[in-house]
């Protein structure tokens, strides 16, 4: 039961892996602070809105065994049109990308350092912290080594730590069911909350998890039969995607604090009231989110660049990798 659970699990934690970095930890921190749980709709809305979008990619890599850049280059006949679209999506894929992994790596090293304390490499005037670049050291490995299942199970394991720390820390905080289900269900909009209603959106609809979806569930299934168990690995990624960001909300929301810019700062402000074991929980999570992210926002970046330029997208193919 267990070996066959494993088998079809692996796209969809990594596609939750992708959209739950950094930057979506620090909205939710943020939120939670601010709105406590009123808008916990919100992550209601994005996770249906997302399965819709990530449910197509995943029929267009399975029942049709294309990429969505496959599709664009047959759908669109006018040859001008054709490349205008492809060299947008290779622009906004690559220039998003590289912001989404500064900071996907400054999250993850900022998780660490919450963790463990700071580790640099002083000399005179320079003072180089070390994170960081073991971090990038880290995820480039585990995309060099272009084995998809050592990066399928490293990702479902650093989801699940990540999924495990987030969730326990909000239930340390001590919520009651009364204030979560007005949260959900209330649909309310507070005062100055429209930017952080479509952050939360924007955050777990991230546009190339669509490509990177596409395909991942190539990588891993090749026939029409086995869409069913992709759609559930999907919905079981994506609610556990939208569990995580919940949990971010409900723990900034217990507790009482006005100094709180991100996740790091979160987690120092639990220790006083809820223990060290609390903090260590949700810098665990916060490197977590970071890794996943590092891992998966190169890794979309290099399917979109094959596709767009006609290479062949293999995970051990030294041009994807240099991609």
């Amino acid at each position: 039961m267990l070996k066959n659970l494993l088998k079809n699990i692996g796209p969809g934690p990594l596609v939750a892996a992708a959209f739950i970095g950094p930057g979506t930890v620090t909205l939710c921190t943020l939120v939670g602070i601010e709105f406590d749980f009123q808008l916990l709709w919100a992550i209601i809305l994005s996770i249906v809105a997302a399965i819709v979008l990530q449910g197509m990619a995943v029929r267009i890599g399975i029942v049709g065994q294309k990429s969505i850049i496959d599709v664009l280059r047959e759908e669109i006949k006018i040859p001008w049109i054709r490349s205008f679209v492809l060299i947008l999506i290779f622009g906004a894929i690559m220039i998003g990308n590289t912001a989404y992994e500064a900071g996907n790596i400054s999250g993850a090293a900022l998780g660490l350092e919450t963790l463990i304390g700071d580790f640099h490499l002083k000399s005179g005037p320079v003072n180089l912290k070390l994170y960081p670049l073991l971090i990038g050291i880290t995820a480039s490995l585990l995309l060099w080594i272009g084995k998809y299942k050592i990066l399928e199970r490293s990702l479902i394991f650093l989801v699940v730590l990540m999924s495990c720390s987030f969730l326990i820390t909000a239930i340390a905080t001590g919520p009651t069911l009364l204030e979560i289900f007005s949260g959900l269900f209330k649909f309310s909009t507070p005062q100055g909350s429209l930017l952080s209603i479509i952050g939360l959106v924007g955050t777990t609809i991230v546009p190339y998890n669509l490509f990177l979806h596409t395909e991942l569930v190539r990588e891993k299934w090749s026939s029409k039969e086995d869409l069913p168990s992709a759609l559930k690995d999907m919905f079981i990624a994506l609610g556990l995607g939208g569990l995580i960001s919940m949990s971010v909300i409900i723990t900034a929301a217990g507790v009482e604090a006005s100094e709180i810019s991100n996740a790091a700062d979160l987690a120092l402000g639990l220790a006083p009231v809820f223990g060290d074991g609390a903090k260590y929980l949700l810098s665990i999570g916060l490197f977590a989110a970071g890794i996943t992210s590092s891992i998966t926002a190169p890794l979309a970046a290099a399917y979109v660049v094959c596709g767009c330029l006609g290479w062949k997208s293999d995970l051990k193919s030294r041009v994807f990798q240099g991609s």
